[in-house]
């Protein structure tokens, strides 16, 4: 079957139609504790590399995949040459970023085998805490990271912030620096396309040293892996991103832009027509070396590899990435890999779960999915939340009706070509087909078409259903421009009535707060038609889009394709609370912006007013709620940066 278009084509065409106990494990770790007393640390004339601090801990420090007495931290060792085949490097955990107190400390030596990267499982933590962690080399320090375990007792809240499509030269980042801000937040995710491959003709806003430059390799697809490398540590060289690392922990997972094996533009390079020798299993190698992600096992448990003795905790098989954080009582984590199954990668895919054998996340990941979640749920966890690459629910050309000859299909989503997977995957959540009782409270998190989206979980595409929803209304709020008024469409009310379930077939919600800086529809639409972006009539053209999809897709609560940032999820024992956050992409420093507010209950309670059902999302304010933006009852002091943060 062929893959959906994507979203590119898609708008165009729809635009020209309108350690202690490490200590004594130091020579497991294959060094001593100190590092040579010198490296090649001048940065010469004749050095161009991308970087935000000095060497050699130029690309910051990084912490991800907590557990409740474990993390990753992360660093990397930047020389303008390399001064020896291996380097040493000590890093340091304590409580307090004045490290008063040393908790944990060691040593571990890296190479060129791993791109000079450094990347520790710290252990022996206490759950829900937060630390301050540092790395030593050549007599230098890094910047302090600040990090924080999961809880494995109940906790009042836990408060997660989602992203995704951070491109570098679409945007200015805004919302990564007010994200670095927050002090209130226990985890920070990332649902894939976490860097790219190559500049969007239609956004080039900025360039390294505003070298907009399609002969350099930080304005152009990559051609190898050395290429490939680099362009994470651009990615690292923006102080904003740089910062929002530092502050946090991040749980990563990848999509396709990340895994690009072959060369391609948009913009007109003097390599077009060369083959990239980069590999896909290089594309995941490099993951894995430049983020603070813990790797798994090989098989498709998901079980994470747990490393006691301080070395670098290397991937069994690095194409494997889903994988599960259990954040005590009240949540887990998931996240799922929906983009290597696809066939341009050229992987065989086991189908044999489903007749049609057109699967897209394998039988292996969709069985680990389906059992892990029912497993989560019976074991009395309150909220299930999956990292996802791409919007599940749909938002396509609807189906009249059940059971007749689907209609041809857009394909904003790549699970329009898997529709019998994704009724098998939410069939299973409702407890079909003898797969057991209903699993509640599942919330998937998404990224990949780079516009804001809430929506119930219903695998059914027809227009004409039991399921109800009610009327869409525009959004009363604004969004970070003067032209982003009335800012996407939701609807006037849930659609229930009373007492009455009209929306009984969802089995969770979907959020999905657009991107971090690639195009929406504004952008496209005003490419397509010759009109200024951000305009008032590319935004007008943006909202008959969003009109429509909302009209027809009744499953869609909010959305809204013109704005970019982030989203918060703000989760307790009764409620989950979902915020989209914007940021004028085009504006150094733009301020941070609620777009709009939505919620979901943990508990059906249909006494009040306004019934209130599990697995649906509705705007606050159908609850009778106040938009009121909300905040964490843990806050911990933010780690010091102590050096100017200077992008070259």
């Amino acid at each position: 079957m062929a893959p959906p278009l994507d979203r590119r084509h898609f708008l165009k065409g729809a635009a020209a139609l309108g350690a202690a106990p490490l200590i004594g494990g130091l020579q497991a770790c294959g060094g001593s504790d100190a590092a040579p007393a010198s490296g090649n640390l001048d940065e010469s004339a004749g050095f161009d590399y991308p970087l935000a601090l000095p060497l050699p801990f130029a690309h910051g420090v990084a912490s991800g995949d907590p557990l409740r007495d474990r993390v990753i931290i992360w660093t990397r060792i930047t020389e303008t040459t390399p001064s020896a085949d291996e380097i040493a490097v000590r890093w340091e955990v304590s409580e307090t970023p004045d490290f008063a107190r040393v908790l944990r400390s060691g040593t571990q030596r890296t190479n060129a085998a791993r791109d000079w990267t450094v990347k520790v499982d710290v252990t022996q933590l206490a759950p829900a805490s937060s630390y301050y962690y540092r790395f030593h080399a050549f007599g230098r320090t890094s910047i302090t990271g600040r990090t924080r375990t999961a809880p494995d007792t109940a906790v009042d809240s836990l408060r997660i912030a989602v992203l995704s499509c951070s491109s570098y030269w679409s945007s200015w980042w805004s919302g990564l620096g007010h994200l670095a801000d927050r002090n209130d937040l226990d985890l920070v995710i990332h649902c894939g396309d976490y860097i790219y491959d190559f500049v969007d003709q239609d956004e080039e806003v900025r360039a390294r040293k505003d070298a907009k430059d399609t002969a350099l390799p930080d304005y152009r697809d990559w051609l190898n892996i050395d290429e490939l490398r680099r362009r994470y540590a651009l990615w690292r060289s923006d102080p904003n991103n740089l910062r929002a690392h530092q502050q946090h922990p991040w749980f990563i997972v990848w999509d396709n832009h990340d895994l690009d094996e072959d060369y391609g533009n948009e913009l007109a390079t003097p390599f077009d027509g060369q083959q990239s020798t980069t590999t896909l299993a290089q594309t995941t190698q490099v993951f894995w070396e430049w983020t603070p992600s813990r790797p798994v096992k090989a098989g498709g448990s998901g079980e994470f590899i747990l490393v006691d003795d301080g070395s670098y905790p290397a991937p069994e098989d690095s194409q494997l990435v889903w994988r599960r954080l259990p954040y005590g009582p009240l949540l887990d984590v998931f996240g799922v890999d929906t983009q290597i199954g696809l066939p341009g990668h050229g992987l065989t895919m086991d189908a044999s779960h489903l007749p049609s054998g057109n699967s897209l996340m394998g039988r292996t990941q969709f069985e680990w999915l389906t059992q892990s979640m029912r497993a989560s749920a019976e074991g009395g966890v309150t909220w299930r939340l999956v990292n996802n690459q791409t919007w599940l629910a749909p938002a396509d050309v609807p189906d009249l009706v059940e059971g007749l000859p689907p209609l041809p299909k857009i394909g904003i989503s790549r699970w329009t070509d898997y529709p019998e997977e994704r009724a098998a995957l939410l069939q299973n959540l409702r407890g079909d087909n003898g797969a057991g009782s209903r699993v509640r409270n599942n919330i998937v998190v998404s990224g990949d078409a780079h516009g804001n989206l809430a929506s119930d979980l219903i695998e059914s595409t027809a227009l004409l259903s039991a399921y109800i929803s009610g009327l869409p209304v525009p959004n009363p709020r604004s969004g970070s421009t003067a032209a982003n008024v009335l800012a996407g469409f939701g609807r006037a009310t849930t659609g229930n009535l009373g007492p009455l379930n009209l929306r009984d077939a969802s089995v969770g919600v979907e959020f999905a707060p657009t991107s971090m800086g690639r195009g929406g529809g504004d952008e496209l639409l005003a490419n397509a038609l010759q009109l200024e972006p951000g305009s008032a009539a590319t935004v007008a053209g943006t909202r008959l889009l969003e009109l429509a999809l909302i009209s027809l897709n009744k499953n869609i609560q909010f959305i809204e394709w013109v704005d970019h940032g982030y989203g918060i999820v703000h989760l307790t024992a009764d409620r989950a609370v979902f915020e989209y956050w914007w940021q004028d992409k085009l504006t150094p420093g733009s301020p941070d912006v609620l777009g709009r507010q939505m919620i979901a209950w943990a508990q059906t309670d249909s006494s009040g007013l306004v019934a209130r059902f599990q697995d649906q999302i509705d705007d606050v304010a159908a609850h009778g709620l106040a938009v009121a933006p909300t905040s964490g009852t843990r806050v911990a002091e933010p780690a010091p940066l102590t050096q100017t943060l200077a992008p070259r």
